[in-house]
């Protein structure tokens, strides 16, 4: 039998027992997560992690009895090809050496090193007489974390090429790496024989995981019978968590549509037009008067005209509360412009523009507007002064600017004021929060 020995982490201090002493190379520090060559005489430290390895579904030490012989975990792997994600327990028996617990989504596999290799050409894999054929072509993997004990020097980063080859419910389990390739053989297991061998509680939702290391591994240990338990780690989710995402996603903006839609319907507009001269005076109008019967509703504003070119009409609204004489305003503007460059001839903006205000409180409300029609560009507006009365300051040459100058053009403007409307940026907002981080993760995953 063989004997447990025990050392000190250099890391943290903890006090760890080697299960395999003699035959384990590097150990996972359970307390702080550092990697530990416990070959090297000094017990040296390999690397360190932020953090310690937390919510294990099977914790390390753990004993469990499958096929007859009593296993315990002594060591764990997250891995993941780049689309699936699982986790490698390895467990020693001091009579029966190692064998492997695989755990991939929601189901367990309990895998035996082959020392007898099957002969293999490519597509299919010859193993005592059997023929088992390749399930998908050779990949390569990632170990995202390590924690415990191995018989090999194993690190957060190590890759290998692997593959999976099949005979109905037989699988064998090929990776190779500088030129050596091990061969396991993998038998299915049900999750209640694993609670049950181990003496396990069915999995809770879990509050953390197993965080990620300095090396850049993603990922971590999940629940039993479910995806790793990190969930702020994207290489730790599963493969299709990132649907559920954008499915939840979608039920969600549909939702919040529906309800801005509902809310946003109106309840009361007004009408009005208004003449207002090109580069004259200001001009203002009451457009009506709004009730707002709701805690809060937004107000929308259309301004629309035709028949103008090269010409813009600035427009301060205003929604006077008629109880507190409190205004709410905003601003708009309805401007066309045509023209022609070494291009060809090109058209900018339009015959109508919206404003709106995003959520005026309850009560009842004037909407007024200030219009000011301009010309573009500027007509020549300038001229001579008349010469100066005798004892002025101004000169003959001097420029005089008149204070408003109008060529008797005037725009008409047509306004429609509603208790209502859709508030599409807010709309806009939500969708880059709902799905910002599923594609940031989308993207994470295909680099």
């Amino acid at each position: 039998m063989t004997a447990e020995r025990a050392i000190t982490c250099p890391s943290c201090g903890g006090s760890i027992a080697i299960k395999a002493a003699g035959h384990s190379v590097s150990l996972g520090c359970q307390y702080c997560g550092a990697l530990i060559d416990v070959a090297h005489p000094d017990v040296a430290v390999i690397a360190k992690y932020r953090t310690a390895l937390q919510g294990l579904p099977i914790p390390l030490g753990t004993r469990g009895t499958l096929f007859g012989t009593e296993w315990e975990v002594i060591g764990a792997l997250a891995r993941n090809d780049g689309d699936v994600y699982w986790t490698e327990f390895l467990l020693f028996n001091p009579y029966g050496g190692y064998r492997w617990l695989v755990h991939s989504e929601d189901e367990w596999q309990f895998g035996t090193m082959l020392l007898d290799r099957p002969i293999a050409d490519g597509r299919s894999a010859l193993w005592r007489g059997a023929r088992y054929d390749i399930d998908y072509d050779p990949v390569t993997t990632t170990t995202d974390r390590v924690v415990g004990e191995f018989y090999w020097r194993v690190r957060a980063g190590d890759r290998v090429t692997a593959s999976t080859y099949s005979s109905g419910n037989d699988m064998l389990s090929a990776e190779w790496t500088n030129g050596e390739i091990n061969w396991t053989q993998l038998v299915s297991l049900s999750e209640a024989n694993i609670r049950a061998s181990f003496g396990l509680q069915p999995a809770e939702p879990a509050d953390g995981g197993w965080d990620d290391d300095d090396d850049g591994g993603g990922g971590g240990l999940g629940l039993l019978g479910g995806a790793y338990s990190d969930f702020t780690s994207a290489r730790g989710m599963r493969q299709d968590d990132l649907m559920k995402m954008f499915l939840m996603g979608l039920a969600t903006l549909f939702a919040s549509l529906v309800v801005m839609i509902g809310f946003g319907i109106s309840t009361q507009s007004v009408e009005n037009s208004l003449n207002v001269a090109v580069d004259g005076e200001e001009q203002s109008l009451k457009i009506g008067t709004l009730t707002i019967g709701r805690s809060y509703q937004p107000v929308t504003i259309e301004a629309r005209s035709s028949s103008f070119d090269n010409r813009w009409i600035d427009l301060d609204y205003m929604l006077v509360d008629q109880a507190t004489q409190r205004a709410h305003t905003a601003y708009g503007v309805v401007e066309r412009y045509s023209g022609s460059d070494g291009d060809g001839p090109w058209t900018e903006g339009g015959y109508s523009a919206t404003v709106k205000f995003g959520s005026i409180p309850r009560g009842t409300y004037d909407v007024v507007v200030d219009a000011g029609a301009h010309a573009w560009p500027a007509p020549l507006t300038s001229q001579l002064n008349q010469p100066a009365p005798s004892g002025s300051d101004s000169r003959p040459w001097d420029i005089q600017q008149p204070a408003a100058w109008s060529g008797g053009e005037n725009v008409e403007v047509h306004f429609q004021a509603s208790a209502g409307g859709v508030m599409w940026s807010n709309l806009w907002l939500e969708m880059a929060l709902l799905f910002g981080m599923p594609l940031i993760i989308l993207w994470w995953r295909s680099d």
